[in-house]
This record gives structure tokens, C-alpha cells and sequence, in this order.
């Protein structure tokens, strides 16, 4: 009997939402024996997925599952359903935001998301009603090849009908076992979600009574009268010290009958709701902290990134306006072949040719040499992100004016001349031509639109029902100056104490893989523009073993030094677990040579890990070279990608594969073992690096390295130019073992 409706009840979706599912199960949607917190119940057509929770009273989804359903389009049905999950949950659960790459479009009731990530070549969209027959539940009832308007796409309400009227049925309804030929074979598994695995071990209570630290106590139990900036190295525990921080907070709050609002910020919304998340389900499983709300009926806790808070202001998606991913390999690579083409189209421009590049000769040389042209591009796309997309400068404007002359910092793009300058602002102008014309706006544009609305008399109205109590910033360090400035205007006007309000942020600038941190100077760091903030550290590393701890230490060294305000201190955390083995470097002959050879080694480790490839992470430090790799086909077979940070939940389908990426995209995260590819002394040699350059890239060796727990593996390659200078203080103390 074919299945026209998958109803999964309220209680249910956050269960499946860490599952592993395979497309197999959407056969029959079975469900293994012997898990409690789940039954499965057919009636006729229709399949019930219920908590052990569930009651009259609970909010449903109803998924159409038949001919014209959801599943009708040439996309995977477990990447469908992953999709409708998360709306579901954000019907039931207004803490939880719908990711801004999914370009979710509203018309009154109804709402349609893309069905994948806009850049795969793909415009399905996945159509849903939030309030069928004026109801609490919400149905997904379709999917169309390309944005429709919501009101002409046909819904059929018949398979959601049924499904309402015969709930109560199957909540009276025994479970019954599935067929004995399914045995071992259901195409589910279910898993703890991915912030459990990255949280270390204990309850609330626990970590509160005995298992956080001094220093984590003394964070924990601060006075959040005026703004603290808590700082670490990687693998100090901030993100789990940030969110326990919250926890109590917020519970010390509700058991006195307070009406605060909290909002937690990240930059990734995957780390949001997938880590953040995850972290407080294990800290307290009965989810207390989900079902708060204030007086207004509204979630106490809300947790999510600036852009979604800003999407839900601006409305863009109704207006047909699309952000570009930038935080992803997709928006990445969507902004690299813009830029690369209006390279070329500058170097044939008779103005920027004959007028401005006649008088730079080393720029000119950087724009016609094909070899120098993937680090420059890499460099104008962080010039447009950190400089000229924040301060809003456009070609003629007095802030142009003033871009051309002023003196440029160390950290920035080395432009000589002002000439130099002019040619970047005639590309920027192009580009935000092409952006214009193409209806994508950035997501640095957004914020700048953003910011103007919080000074409306709207938002002047709204703030102190809608604005928040108080503010954690997880990953500050990735936030731009723009973003920064949003922050006091989001407080509700009460939460000011002597001129000063409670933002709590963690950070470390050492893992920051762009300029987004010290673009603007480092002021905003020690006074966040809601008043002076208090400084405190922590020191000890909790998530890799002293030997890795050594190593970073003696890379440390090759950071440019860089006056940053005290900000950018050496490395001097010290690790609370065992010992382990040294890290070990290999050079390579050739590039073909060293993937060849570390994705068998990485396979094997995946294959023999108890975890399986969630414990293995090869990670690439040249973002070109990853991309060429990704489409090399004899190794595919070895390994999941992550090809943003929003792709995190790939981890729970490694299996026995191991994790392939670049070092942001899995920052948070820890490995049991990584292979660091890619070394090079080309990356650090070329004579127009500055030392911006150089500190991006040391920055993504360290974000890299740090996310070992045990075994650190290093490669280089011959064919480009063998191991890094950067190695040269590890060989030199023995922190870093060769492999011949």
C-alpha cells in the first residue's frame, strides 16, 4: 500500500531532526524495535511517527507523501525531509530560525524554501501552509521547479484531512512490530544531536556543582551589570563556558519570575542550532529551556545568527531580494567567479588600463599573471567584505574619497598608490553592478540595511517588547565592525546600567580566518559600543592532548606581530588531558602523491575508529586546492564533504568515511584525528603577500590544527615549493616529528 501522508508529532521532530535517515525509509517509514522514545502507527494511507509525549493537544506535521508530494522532484527525500523538519520546528519553536541560504518566501500562511542550496543547480522549492483550515499544524504539501507565487501552486488538503481526523486513533492505536524481513535494515538510526558530541560529558547540575573550572566558575557566576569578553585559546571550553553561562542565567530568571528575554548569537546558523542546541539537550534533556516564554508568550531563549534576526525585520524574501551565501563554499565560489570575471574584464578596460594600471606596475603584473590571480581575488573578496561593503564606500562618494587617501593599516590589502585604490573601487563598483542585476545583495549589505532600520520609529516602538534582556556573542571574533554596532540597538532600553549593557562575548582572534575582527581597529573589543567590557581568560585546554598543545605553541611564533590592543596575545593555554603522540609532518613528491596516500590513511582510520569518520577530518589549507580536489573521482569514495559550516549535519552520514573540508567550515568541532594537506611554502612566499595575508592563512592552519584531539598529521608537497617556513619553529623544538 502506497503511503499518501507522513504525520510526525510535535514531540517527535526534534528526535528525527538528529537522526540518521536514508532515502530507503520513505518506503515505509519503519522504525527499529525497542526504541521508547518513538512508536510508529498506521492507519489506511497514513503513517503517525509519535513521542512517547504525545496528546490531543499536540501540534502536528503533515508531510504529503504521494503523487505531487514533497518528495516528487529529482532531490534526495532524506535532503527534503531534513528541510521540512527545521520549518516544522520553527512553527512550534519560535527560538528557532529558518537559515537566510534558504531563501524562505511568505505569503500570509504559506511558505516555500528552497529544497537545496541555491548554487547546486537546483530551483526546486519545498511549498508549505503554516495554519491549514485555520489550525495550529503546519502541512507540506508540494514542490515546485522554481520560485511561484504561493497562491497559484494547487494544494491538495485531503491527505492532511484524513491525517487530522484519524490522530486521536492513532494515538489509541498499539504499535505493531515491523516485518520480520525488515530486520536490520529500516534505513533510521537515531543519534544524540551533533552539540552532544561536542559538549563534553555531564549535566547542568553537574558541570554548576564540580566540573567547571576556576576560571569557568568565576565566568559563570559574573555580574552581568556591564559587558564581559571572555577569551581562550581554541579548545578552552568558551562556547560550553557561554552556554552554561546562559543556562543559568536564564533559570535563576524564570525561578524568580522575571521577564528577561536572552538572545545567543553565532555567526553560523549550523552552529547555532545544531551545536548550540545540541549542548543544551545534553546539559538538561527535559528542555526546559525551549518551552520558557515571557509575558508577551514568547520564547525566553532565542538562539540563532544576526542574519536570521535581520531577515525576519526586513523582509527581504518578499521583496525578491536574494542574499549571497558568503559564509559557505557556495556564496565563497559565487563571489570568486564574479570577481575573477571583472579581473578579466579590467585588464582590457581602456580607463582602469591606461589611466590606473600604467602607474602600477606591481598590481598591473598580479592582474596578468593567471598564477598570482586566485591569491588576489582572495584578497579584493576580503577587501569587499571587510572594508568597502561595512563602510558603505562607493566610487564618488566623500567616503571614496577618503578610502583613497587615508593611510591603510597593516593588517589590509597592500594597494600602493592611489591608483591602486581606484582600481579596487572601479571592480567594487562592477561588482555591486552585477550583484544589482542578478537581485543578490550581500549579506554585509543586509547588515548595513539592518542597522538603518534599528534607528526607524518602528523599531523605536518595538523595542522594548521585541528587544532582549541580554546578549551572548559566541565566535565574536567573526563579526564585523558593522555587525558589532547592531548590538545596543537590539537591548530593550531597561537593560542599561550606568551606561553600559549586558553582552557577554567569547571569542579568539587567532582563529579568525578573515580581517572581519580587526577591520575597524580592536576598540570595539574592550568597549563593544554598549560600554567598557571586563576582561576574562581561560587557559586550559580541554580537547587536545599536551603534545598538540606544544605545537601550537611554536606556531604560534610565526603570527606577524601585530599591535592589537593586548587582544592578540601569545599562545599560553596548557592541556588537562593525557598524552599523546607528537604531530608528524610528510612531504610529498607530488600533489597526486599526497591524496593518494592520505585519503587511504584517513579511510583507514575511519574504517577503525569506534566513531567511525566522524573522528576522521582531512582538511584542506588552500581553499583552491580543495576545490580542485573535490573533483577528483578515485577518491570520493573515502569521504563525506562539509562544504560550509551550514553542511555540519553531514556528520552524522560519515559511517565509515572520513570528514573532508577546510579548517572554518569545521571550527567548533574536534577530531580524534586530523590530516592537515597542504603546507606549502608557496602559499606563504609570493613577495605581494602582506601581512594580512600571512596572518589568514597562519589563522587557518591554526584553526586547523587545534581541531585535533590526538593525531595531528601534516603534509607538504614538492610540486609546490615543500614544507612551510611556517613549520620551522615546530621541527626546531620537536613539536613536529618528520616522516621520511
Amino acid at each position: 500500500m502506497d503511503i499518501k501522508a507522513l504525520v510526525v508529532e510535535q514531540g517527535a521532530l526534534s528526535i528525527l531532526d538528529s537522526a540518521m535517515i536514508d532515502d530507503d525509509w520513505f518506503n515505509n517509514y519503519e522504525l527499529p524495535p525497542g526504541i521508547a522514545e518513538l512508536r510508529r502507527i498506521q492507519i489506511g494511507e497514513c503513517v503517525y511517527i509519535l513521542s512517547d509525549g504525545a496528546d490531543e493537544n499536540s501540534g502536528l506535521l503533515v508531510v504529503k507523501s504521494g503523487d505531487g508530494g514533497v518528495f516528487g522532484s529529482g532531490i534526495g527525500r532524506s535532503q527534503i525531509f531534513e528541510r521540512v523538519i527545521r520549518v516544522a520546528l520553527r512553527q512550534f519553536d519560535r527560538g528557532i530560525s529558518i537559515p537566510v541560504q534558504w531563501q524562505a518566501f511568505n505569503d500570509g500562511a504559506l511558505i516555500s524554501v528552497y529544497a537545496t542550496n541555491i548554487s547546486r543547480k537546483s530551483n526546486v522549492r519545498i511549498s508549505f501552509d503554516r495554519s491549514p483550515d485555520e489550525s495550529d499544524n503546519i502541512y507540506a504539501y508540494t514542490v515546485t521547479d522554481g520560485p511561484r507565487s504561493l497562491r497559484d501552486i494547487p494544494a491538495d488538503y485531503d491527505a492532511y484531512r484524513f491525517a487530522v481526523d484519524k490522530y486521536i486513533d492513532a494515538l489509541l492505536a498499539e504499535s505493531v512490530a515491523p516485518p520480520a524481513a525488515n530486520a536490520g535494515n529500516y534505513g533510521i538510526v537515531l543519534s544524540k544531536p551533533l552539540g552532544s558530541y561536542v559538549a563534553n560529558p555531564g549535566l547542568y547540575k553537574d558541570w554548576v556543582e564540580r566540573l567547571l573550572t576556576d576560571e569557568q566558575l568565576r565566568f559563570v557566576n559574573s555580574n552581568t551589570d556591564a559587558p564581559i569578553r571572555l577569551r581562550g585559546a581554541a579548545g578552552t571550553g568558551k562556547t560550553q563556558a557561554m552556554v552554561i553561562k546562559c543556562l543559568k542565567e536564564l533559570y535563576d530568571d524564570a525561578d524568580q519570575g522575571g521577564d528577561k528575554t536572552f538572545l545567543f548569537l553565532t555567526h553560523s546558523s549550523a552552529l547555532a542550532h545544531e551545536v548550540v542546541r545540541g549542548m543544551l539537550y545534553a546539559l538538561d534533556p527535559s528542555g526546559r529551556w525551549s518551552e520558557l516564554k515571557n509575558s508577551n508568550g514568547d520564547n525566553k531563549l532565542v538562539i540563532g545568527t544576526l542574519y536570521e534576526i535581520a531577515q525576519d525585520k526586513l523582509g527581504y524574501q518578499d521583496k525578491g531580494l536574494r542574499p549571497i551565501a558568503t559564509d559557505g563554499i557556495e556564496g565563497r565560489e559565487l563571489q570568486r567567479i564574479i570577481i575573477q570575471e571583472l579581473l578579466e574584464l579590467a585588464v582590457n578596460d581602456p580607463y582602469i588600463n591606461i589611466e590606473l594600471l600604467s602607474s602600477c606596475p606591481e598590481l598591473r603584473s598580479r592582474l596578468l599573471d593567471e598564477k598570482q590571480r586566485p591569491a588576489l581575488t582572495e584578497e579584493i573578496v576580503n577587501e569587499f567584505a571587510c572594508v568597502l561593503d561595512p563602510e558603505n564606500i562607493r566610487k564618488g562618494t566623500k567616503e571614496a574619497a577618503a578610502y583613497i587617501e587615508s593611510a591603510r593599516d597593516r593588517w589590509q590589502m597592500q594597494l600602493v598608490g592611489k591608483n591602486e585604490r581606484r582600481v579596487i573601487l572601479e571592480i567594487y563598483e562592477s561588482y555591486r553592478n552585477r550583484l544589482r542585476k542578478e537581485n543578490f545583495f550581500s549579506l554585509d549589505q543586509m547588515i548595513v540595511d539592518f542597522c538603518r532600520y534599528l534607528n526607524t520609529y518602528e523599531w523605536d516602538q518595538l523595542r522594548d517588547r521585541d528587544g532582549f534582556d541580554q546578549i551572548y556573542v559566541d565566535e565574536y571574533h567573526y563579526f564585523t565592525k558593522i555587525e558589532a554596532m547592531t548590538f545596543q540597538s537590539l537591548f530593550k532600553r531597561c537593560s542599561c546600567v550606568d551606561g553600559r549593557w549586558p553582552i557577554i562575548m567569547a571569542y579568539d582572534l587567532k582563529q579568525s580566518v578573515t580581517d572581519s575582527a580587526i577591520s575597524g581597529g580592536l576598540g570595539r573589543f574592550v568597549n563593544p559600543g554598549v560600554g567598557a567590557s571586563i576582561a576574562m581568560d581561560l587557559n586550559t585546554v580541554f580537547r587536545y592532548t599536551p603534545q598538540i598543545a606544544n605545537f601550537l605553541a611554536a606556531i604560534d611564533g610565526a603570527f606577524p606581530a601585530m599591535d592589537l590592543e593586548g587582544e592578540f596575545s601569545n599562545y599560553a593555554a596548557t592541556s588537562a588531558i593525557d598524552d599523546g603522540p607528537l604531530p608528524v609532518h610528510k612531504l610529498y613528491r607530488t600533489d597526486t602523491d599526497l591524496i593518494d596516500d592520505v585519503f587511504d590513511k584517513a579511510q583507514r582510520a575511519a574504517a577503525g575508529s569506534p566513531e567511525g569518520g566522524r573522528q576522521v577530518a582531512v582538511l584542506c589549507l588552500n581553499p583552491e586546492m580543495y576545490e580542485k580536489y573535490l573533483e577528483v573521482g578515485r577518491i570520493k569514495k573515502y569521504y563525506t564533504p562539509i562544504n560550509s559550516r551550514e553542511d555540519m549535519k553531514e556528520l552524522r552520514y560519515a559511517k565509515k568515511k572520513c570528514i573532508f573540508s577546510i579548517p572554518e567550515y569545521v571550527a567548533g568541532l574536534q577530531f580524534e584525528s586530523v590530516f592537515l594537506l597542504h603546507a606549502d611554502e608557496v602559499d606563504m612566499s609570493s613577495e605581494y603577500i602582506g601581512e594580512g595575508a600571512k596572518r589568514r592563512y597562519i589563522s587557518r592552519f591554526y584553526v586547523g590544527a587545534s581541531r585535533a584531539i590526538k593525531n595531528l598529521y601534516i603534509s607538504s608537497s614538492s610540486e609546490r615549493g615543500g614544507a612551510g617556513n611556517i613549520l620551522n619553529a615546530p621541527f626546531s623544538n620537536g613539536s613536529l616529528e618528520r616522516i621520511e
